[in-house]
């Protein structure tokens, strides 16, 4: 294989590709650079509700219920928290147990592996600071995953007691054209038709907003990747993609595309070409700055060079950003 110029990743996510198709530059600061973000109340509501799904469905049918769903919130928060700890400070059979076994959140489990245990220490730390323990912004966390699990099952976007998932977290790569692409799908299904026709479905949980129509092919963006992986990988070729949005009413919760060969085509052909640009601008070390909406949400807007600032003086971490000038 060609070697890579040597600040490209070695695979690619979908997050990432995304991440450039809409601006080099942002994709520069976190990736090549490896400057962090600081974790927002959205994102953190969105960990600790897949965190709560991913152990219901470790659970009988019979006890995938609305009140154990709900008493998984505290406990998911609290594992994100403190990840490191021991199994005998645990309530053995507890929730925050059986979190923690599912996670690998255990002192024993993340001493073995440095990396997962910087990576976990590292969440803990960050939460700490935007959502400290005890606080208001914490209680309207919990409240607010609270709700959306409680949407869930008050609006039957589903029926977690009919079936079983096939996969979840699903760790999927490939090699699609020299490009070594990989994710992790949030849930794999599979169901027979009445006429005995099988079909596997990729399923994701969304806890935002139901974006509008017109966004909805760039909300399927990493979906279509999962497809495509999930093809190369395992030679299934999913029926269909599905997003469930689990705060919203039930009429609107569940939207969904067809997976057809044009699809995946066409989602190999714009992975090739996004990894073609990006060996371009890292082979000329340019990097193109697309101003548009999002830059008003842009962490780096400040040393941004579409807006006045210096790329050079970001800060690698989020947590430095208070010392660190903003012009040359």
């Amino acid at each position: 294989m060609e070697e890579l110029p040597r600040a490209l990743p070695v695979r690619l996510s979908p997050s990432r590709a995304k991440e450039f198709d809409q601006c080099p530059r942002r994709f520069w600061f976190g990736t090549i650079q490896g400057c962090t973000t600081p974790p927002t109340a959205a994102t953190l509501k969105g960990n600790v509700f897949h965190s709560v799904f991913e152990l219901l469905f470790d659970l009988p049918r019979e006890q995938r219920t609305k009140e154990r769903a709900r008493a998984m919130v505290a406990p998911a928060l609290e594992v994100l928290r403190h990840p490191d700890v021991e199994r005998s400070s645990v309530p053995e059979g507890s929730v925050e147990a059986a979190i923690r076994e599912t996670t690998g959140r255990w002192h024993e489990v993340l001493d073995a592996d440095p990396r997962a245990l910087e990576r976990a220490l590292s969440e803990a730390r960050d939460l700490e600071v935007v959502i400290p323990a005890g606080s208001g912004e914490e209680r309207s966390l919990l409240t607010a995953t609270d709700v959306v699990v409680e949407n869930y099952f008050e609006q039957q976007l589903e029926r977690p007691w009919n079936f079983d998932p096939v996969a979840r977290e699903l760790h999927l790569e490939a090699d699609v054209g020299g490009l070594v692409l990989h994710g992790f799908i949030d849930r794999l299904d599979r169901y027979t038709t009445a006429a005995g026709e099988e079909r596997w479905v990729i399923s994701d949980y969304k806890t935002g907003k139901v974006p509008k129509d017109r966004y909805l092919d760039e909300a399927f963006f990493a979906m279509k990747v999962y497809a495509l992986l999930l093809a190369e990988a395992q030679g299934v070729v999913p029926f269909s993609l599905r997003l469930l949005y689990v705060a919203a009413p039930s009429a609107q919760a569940d939207r969904r595309v067809a997976v057809d060969d044009a699809l995946l085509e066409g989602t190999r052909t714009t992975m090739l070409r996004l990894w073609a640009s990006m060996r371009q601008s890292a082979a000329d070390d340019v990097w193109e700055t697309k101003t548009g909406p999002l830059c008003g949400w842009c962490h780096f807007k400040p040393w941004c060079p579409a807006f006045g600032g210096d790329p050079a003086l970001a800060p690698k971490s989020w947590r430095d950003e208070a010392d660190a000038p903003l012009a040359s």
